[in-house]
């Protein structure tokens, strides 16, 4: 397949793929301001959505710093009805991500303007994935059809995941993206940090670190794609350069919201939690990075296998029986 030709077909699926994807948020969005039933060891309680958490905790980070990680609701809170729900995340997410939303806009809103930055990012995952499809295939003047066809699919899980369950709930197109959208979940801005993480280690960029540090707000998704990571620094040998970068980012952005008031041990006594499940909208990040994973190490073997066989054929015609 020539470059051209494959740019229009991977950009198209792409702007198919978003295009349902912004029917899915349109269906969700009138969901948003809705309530759920939260459950822990000291009971049940209604809540708002899972936005919530990080507007109060972008509230407290401002008003109240000491009680940025406490559950429950505070006198000194901003008033979200019936209940926010708990912040778990990384604290340097709430000055890089959240405060500047609690500046300038109300709770509702807030949640609104951080789903459309979100959809916003679908664009530049679909660059980034076409421009790792390129440095993978290793060819300036073509791309191979099934380099394509493995993109293609990880393509599908990063912009859509049509996983719905029963045709008879509200969803659209995929319960992944409709559940993030009403929740006013992260995962997209994490996601965009991992496939940025891939592009840059193939780039041997010294920012690649930067961008794995800015995907650990959540750590477990982080960890998710460590076996890429290694494999591809493995592959550029810029593993050093690599690690360097990550340590030198952890210590400028975590540090200093770490030593912010209390910050470093009320995030140490919040990890300590029971519920380690799995969400709907959690499977963007995680089947975006394994089937990155997949694609990437089968391609790899591929090559290795078809080069082995050209140079056993070479070997066989100089050395004729």
């Amino acid at each position: 397949m020539r470059p051209q030709t494959a740019r229009i077909c991977f950009f198209l699926l792409a702007t198919i793929l978003i295009i349902l994807n912004g029917l899915t948020l349109l269906s969700a969005l009138p969901y948003t301001s809705g309530t759920q039933i939260f459950c822990d060891t000291h009971g049940c309680i209604t809540v708002a959505r899972d936005f919530s958490a990080y507007y109060e905790a972008g509230y407290r980070f401002i008003f109240n710093p000491t009680q940025v990680y406490h559950e429950g609701n505070l006198s000194k809170d901003y008033p979200i009805i019936p209940n926010p729900q708990n912040f778990r995340y990384s604290p340097f997410f709430l000055p890089l991500f959240i405060v500047p939303l609690v500046i300038f806009f109300d709770y509702p809103n807030a949640l609104l303007v951080f789903d459309l930055l979100q959809f916003m990012l679908l664009p530049l995952i679909a660059y980034l994935l076409f421009k790792i499809m390129k440095e993978i295939s290793g060819k300036d003047d073509f791309v191979e059809n099934r380099v394509f066809a493995f993109f293609s699919l990880t393509l599908l899980f990063a912009l859509l995941q049509p996983l719905v369950p029963s045709i008879s709930n509200l969803t659209f197109w995929s319960w992944s993206y409709w559940r993030l959208w009403e929740q006013g979940e992260a995962r997209v801005l994490q996601t965009m940090f991992l496939v940025l993480t891939f592009y840059l280690i193939l780039r041997d960029s010294r920012l690649s670190g930067a961008s794995f540090v800015l995907s650990s707000f959540d750590p477990r998704m982080s960890i998710i794609s460590l076996p890429l990571i290694f494999f591809l620094c493995l592959k550029r040998r810029n593993q050093r350069k690599f690690a360097l970068s990550s340590i030198i980012s952890f210590v400028l952005i975590y540090a200093p919201t770490l030593l912010y008031a209390n910050l470093a041990i009320q995030f140490y006594n919040s990890i300590f939690i029971n519920d380690f499940a799995i969400y709907s909208y959690e499977w963007i990040p995680v089947l975006t990075v394994v089937s990155l994973t997949v694609t990437m190490i089968s391609l790899d073997l591929i090559s290795r296998i078809e080069d082995r066989k050209v140079r056993s054929a070479g070997i066989a015609l100089r050395n004729p029986l």
